[in-house]
């Protein structure tokens, strides 16, 4: 649990730096992917408990969702490599669901957004939807019964 609790305060850091700056820390992601890749590889486990291969399916899967939204300027590459190294904690169902839910997030803050009739290139940080499906991943998930084990 004090690892959950971590990983937590973690993503709260980075969610509160990317809604105050815009802009996703490149420290504070290798802060948590050199633990991550150090336990995959000395106990062939991630920090959650995912295996090596799930942990690797993880972070293309979070990547994967992500850099299309980079490529069309909607996300910033901190982004990507946060949703990256969140699918590399949760191992592949688990990224799913997190990405599933922060869509879902980013989804009703533009609704918002378009009901105030904010310019269009009004960027938002994601990082913050990010880090709460995150979270709430790792204390609540796998939500979805079709994937759980």
């Amino acid at each position: 649990m004090v690892v959950v609790a971590l990983l937590a305060v973690w993503a709260a850091a980075i969610s509160t730096s990317d809604w105050i700056s815009r802009r996703v820390p490149n420290a504070a992601l290798l802060l948590m992917i050199v633990p991550a890749v150090l336990a995959l590889m000395i106990q062939g486990q991630g920090l959650l408990g995912e295996s090596r291969l799930g942990s690797a399916g993880g972070m293309l899967i979070g990547f994967a969702l992500t850099f299309p939204g980079y490529l069309l300027r909607s996300l910033g590459a901190g982004d990507v490599k946060f949703a990256a190294v969140a699918g590399l904690l949760l191992g592949v169902s688990r990224a799913c669901e997190m990405m599933l839910g922060a869509s879902l997030l980013m989804g009703a803050l533009a609704v918002i957004m378009l009901s105030r009739r904010l310019p269009r290139q009004t960027r938002f940080p994601a990082a913050p939807m990010l880090a709460l499906a995150f979270v709430t991943e790792m204390l609540a998930g796998p939500l979805l019964p079709v994937w759980r084990r």
